[in-house]
């Protein structure tokens, strides 16, 4: 009984450590993840994007890039897909993150993103905003 349990755990956490872009999920979850917080490379993001907005990043500036991919004063809250409508290599995912700041904001974000499956692995090809809810202890000085 002992080894079957242990068996189990190990082909468990085996599992969760491999990368998930075998799934829409999988792959937005990651790149989200992999941005929050952090700075990420040109390069990272343009592996994991098709399409116009593949384009879109390869057409940006390194200043503009720059000013993207800073996320190091932003904690993910939450991460939530509310909705998948999926047709062979293509999805749509409807989810909602939240997030603060280090400047004590908390936002709330509705969006919509597009993924195409290439070669048995997930992109993404667009994201837009459906609404924003902002937050915070302070007044928010919109000219900052």
């Amino acid at each position: 009984m002992k080894k079957i349990l242990l068996i189990t755990l190990f082909i468990t956490s085996l599992l969760s450590c491999m990368d998930d872009d075998q799934s829409p999920e999988g792959a937005l979850k990651n790149f989200i993840e992999a941005r929050i917080g952090k700075i990420v490379t040109k390069d990272y993001v343009l592996e994991r994007v098709a399409g116009k907005m593949k384009q879109s990043f390869e057409n940006m500036s390194d200043e503009d890039f720059a000013k993207f991919s800073d996320l190091r004063n932003i904690k993910r809250s939450s991460f939530k897909v509310l909705s998948k409508s999926c047709q062979e290599n293509k999805c749509f995912l409807t989810y909602l993150i939240g997030y603060n700041t280090k400047d004590e904001f908390t936002s709330e974000v509705k969006k919509i993103a597009e993924l195409s499956q290439i070669e048995g692995k997930w992109y993404i090809e667009d994201i837009s905003n459906l609404k924003t809810y902002h937050e915070s202890l302070e007044p928010i000085n919109p000219l900052e």
